[in-house]
């Protein structure tokens, strides 16, 4: 097996976990608090803020004001901005 078939495997192990563990998300609804994302994320709050302000591809927070942890995992995997 080549290098270029190796990593196209581990790429694609990498893919099913992910969508393994995002569907459990949903399944299960973990929702995280604003506070709780910052933390996840190594930020402070009001950076929080500026990168929702900044990227209109990371989640928003539901009614409650809680964020979907299946949507965050789902962004951090797919669609985080650098």
């Amino acid at each position: 097996m080549t290098t270029e078939q190796q990593i196209a495997n581990l790429q694609a192990s990498v893919d099913r976990l992910t969508n393994a563990v995002t569907s459990l998300c949903q399944h299960q609804g973990t929702r995280l608090s604003k506070q709780q994302l910052a933390d996840r994320l190594k930020v402070h709050r009001n950076t929080l803020n500026n990168m929702l302000d900044r990227d209109r591809r990371m989640p928003r927070p539901g009614s409650d004001g809680k964020f979907l942890l299946a949507d965050v995992i789902a962004w951090e995997a797919y669609g985080r901005q650098q």
